[in-house]
This record gives structure tokens, C-alpha cells and sequence, in this order.
């Protein structure tokens, strides 16, 4: 026998949705298991009620007004509930009421993040085309700087190498050759114009003067101090016989020129006449001097402090006699010893003196500094140096000719170094 009033109770307490039933005098006769959850109401509170005696939240549900209404809950919150009013006419006449009802709070709530996210995505393009918009106005402003940069940088460059050629124009030929004195030179500044210089000069009577120097710094500042001192040099070298007092004269005329900067030097006088030189070292790198005969390399160094920085420099001077045929001397500014390899080790002394004990056994001239700047390079394994590349190769007595030589001058003692001509 089948129990109809069972089947019918578990079938609508199966439903996914909420089931209130009205019968035709008004009370309540049907409330499932799915309606309890949604209104946290229990059968026996609605069963048997009548509409005039449910709860607030019951009655909404029976409002044909609303197919969407919101129900308060006992602890405050709001259960969003999407609803169907059906009307069931009886046999007898009478009409009942049923309402199918569901909990869809968290789709209006996912609904509304949405239309939220939405929003703020809209807000995002617009603020993302404003600043596009923005953007696109710098990136034209800077496209115009630039070009504007790049011209002057051009043009800034255009300079530098034309100052580096006039320069470079200043320094002697590389292969002079004075009073039996070969010169042989290389000058490679690490940006277009630099700080380093050498120069000749030739005193008469056999007497012949070569200075190298390097101006601290780089650039056009370290240039304009090298081109002064080369002016300097010349006026005071032509008329002075004596390295130390030339360094002291130089030292006063550029001690108030110079603030933080300050200038390395050495200077050789070389007197072909008594196969001899006289040199004073302000601070400068130690040139080498290679004795032919024997094949040992002597490192020239002397007392004295960078030129302009000091008051009184205090320099002193020494001499080598009987320098021969084949002798040469190296002078170089610090960037050979300097100059580093991968592992940050410097070039240093003994690697230089190997260097030009193989070439100038080998070679001369110009052939000896082109084949150390190669080694060089080959240590440093860069495509250029970071300071000014600077050596001038003295070769002593090559060429000389003494046929028409006067008899050597005698410097008096209390001429103080200077000689008249």
C-alpha cells in the first residue's frame, strides 16, 4: 500500500529549492527541509499558521508585487531570494497558494563583485589610456631632447678631435733626430685630448732637452694645463742647463695656477759632446735607461715632488756618463704600469723592463714602443686603455755628427745653471 502523504513530504524535502504551500482557508501546509535552511524557520513554526501570523520575513515571500525580494535574517544579515507565486485552483473552488523559492545571495553577491571589478577595470583603461596618452607626449619630448643631445654632442665631439689633431700637431715629429739623439714617440690619449705631452729642445753646443709629463685628471682641463706647461717649458728649457733648477722654476709658475691638480715629470738633458745625461725626476714614472754593452736596464729616479703643488719643490738632479752608441731610454707616463688584466693585476715594472730589453735588442725606433704598446694591449685584453698612453724612446748617438762641433761649454760655477748663448 503506498503511503502518498510520505512519498509526497520526502519528495519535496528533496527539492533544491524552498516550498511554502498555502491552503485554501490560508494556512500553511507545506514548508520543506529547503525552506527551513533558507529561513532558519522550522516546520513547527509555519505549519498550520496562518498568512496573519507569519513572521515578517515568511510573508515577503507572498507578495506578488516582488519576484526578487531580500529577507532579514535574526542575526542581522540579508539573504538575497529569487521567488514564483503560483495560484492552484481546487476541485471544490477553493484556491491555494504556492511559492517556489531560492537562496541566491551569493550569485548577487558574485554579481555585484563583478559589476565592481568591472568598474574599476573601466577606471583602469581610462586612467591606463590618460597615461598612455601621457607617456606618448614625454617619449615625443624626449625624442626631440635627444636629437637636440645628439647634435650637441656631435658637435662636442667634433671639437674634442679637432683639439685632439692640434694637440697631437704640437708634439715633435716621431722620428726627430737631435744632435745624435733619435726620437721616437707615441702619444694615445684614453678620450680625444688628454693630459700627457713630451717635448725636445735644442740648447746648442750638443746640448739637447727632453721633458714627458702628465697633467692629473682628463679631458679639456688636464689638455689646456699640458698646453701651458709645454709653453713653459719651452720659454725657461732653451736658456736653463740644469733639470733641477728648470723643475724649481717650472714649480713656482704653476704653484699658483694649480688648486687640487698637479703635474709628474722628467726631464733629460742630453749632451752629445761628453756622452752624457743630466735628469731630474718631479714625482714622473721611472724612465729606463738600457746599457747597450752589458744589456741591463738602470732605472733613473731622483729626489723631488709633483710640479704645483708645493711651494718648494725641492728638486735635485743626477747624471750618467759615458753613454754610448746604442744605448736608449724609455719615458713613459704611468699608464704602461698602470694597465690591468682580467684579474685586476697592473702591467707593473718588470713586465715593462722585459718587454723593452726583447724589443730593443730586436728592433729600433718607432718598431720598439709599437711592439711594448702591443704586448701591452695583449696583457690588457680591452679595446682601449683607461689613462693616456704616452712613451717617447731616446737611441743616443745615432747619427751624430761632432765635425763641426765647437768645443763643449763650460758652465760656470756661479752661473747657477744657466747658460748664455
Amino acid at each position: 500500500m503506498i503511503h502518498y502523504k510520505e512519498f509526497i513530504n520526502k519528495f519535496t524535502d528533496a527539492l533544491p529549492s524552498g516550498l511554502l504551500a498555502l491552503s485554501q482557508d490560508g494556512r500553511v501546509f507545506l514548508w520543506n527541509t529547503e525552506a527551513e535552511a533558507i529561513t532558519s524557520l522550522q516546520r513547527s513554526e509555519i505549519i498550520g499558521a496562518h498568512t496573519d501570523d507569519l513572521p515578517d520575513r515568511v510573508r515577503e515571500l507572498l507578495n506578488p508585487a516582488f519576484g526578487e525580494v531580500s529577507l532579514e535574517m535574526p542575526d542581522g544579515e540579508s539573504k538575497h531570494i529569487l521567488k514564483t507565486l503560483h495560484e492552484i485552483a481546487l476541485n471544490g473552488g477553493g484556491i491555494s497558494s504556492v511559492v517556489v523559492f531560492s537562496d541566491i545571495t551569493e550569485m548577487v553577491n558574485q554579481k555585484q563583485d563583478m559589476e565592481m571589478i568591472l568598474l574599476e577595470t573601466a577606471e583602469t583603461k581610462d586612467l591606463m589610456e590618460e597615461q598612455a596618452a601621457k607617456l606618448a607626449m614625454a617619449l615625443a619630448e624626449v625624442d626631440e631632447k635627444n636629437e637636440i643631445i645628439q647634435g650637441q654632442n656631435k658637435k662636442m665631439v667634433d671639437e674634442l678631435m679637432m683639439a685632439g689633431r692640434l694637440q697631437k700637431s704640437l708634439l715633435p715629429n716621431i722620428y726627430e733626430n737631435l744632435n745624435g739623439v733619435s726620437v721616437s714617440s707615441k702619444y694615445v690619449p684614453s678620450i680625444h685630448i688628454g693630459g700627457d705631452l713630451y717635448d725636445v729642445v735644442d740648447l746648442g753646443q750638443g746640448l739637447s732637452g727632453f721633458i714627458i709629463a702628465d697633467v692629473s685628471g682628463h679631458g679639456v682641463a688636464a689638455a689646456l694645463v699640458s698646453s701651458m706647461f709645454k709653453m713653459s717649458f719651452h720659454n725657461l728649457a732653451s736658456n736653463v742647463a740644469s733639470p733641477k733648477i728648470l723643475f724649481h722654476l717650472l714649480n713656482q709658475e704653476f704653484n699658483p695656477i694649480l688648486a687640487e691638480d698637479y703635474i709628474t715629470s722628467f726631464y733629460v738633458l742630453a749632451d752629445s759632446l761628453n756622452s752624457s745625461i743630466t735628469y731630474a725626476n718631479a714625482g714622473h714614472p721611472t724612465p729606463l735607461l738600457y746599457k747597450k754593452s752589458t744589456g741591463e736596464v738602470i732605472e733613473l729616479d731622483t729626489g723631488g715632488f709633483f710640479l704645483g703643488m708645493f711651494d718648494d719643490g725641492d728638486y735635485e738632479e743626477k747624471s750618467v756618463t759615458n753613454i754610448e752608441n746604442g744605448d736608449a731610454l724609455l719615458m713613459y707616463t704611468d699608464c704602461i704600469l698602470e694597465t690591468e688584466n682580467n684579474a685586476k693585476v697592473p702591467y707593473g715594472m718588470e713586465r715593462l723592463k722585459s718587454s723593452f730589453v726583447r724589443a730593443i735588442k730586436e728592433v729600433h725606433g718607432q718598431a720598439v714602443i709599437d711592439r711594448i704598446e702591443a704586448e701591452v694591449r695583449v696583457f690588457n685584453a680591452s679595446d682601449s686603455f683607461d689613462d693616456d698612453f704616452t712613451v717617447l724612446l731616446l737611441e743616443f748617438w745615432e747619427q751624430a755628427d761632432h765635425s763641426k762641433s765647437e768645443e763643449p761649454v763650460d758652465v760656470p760655477e756661479d752661473s747657477g745653471g744657466f747658460v748664455e748663448f
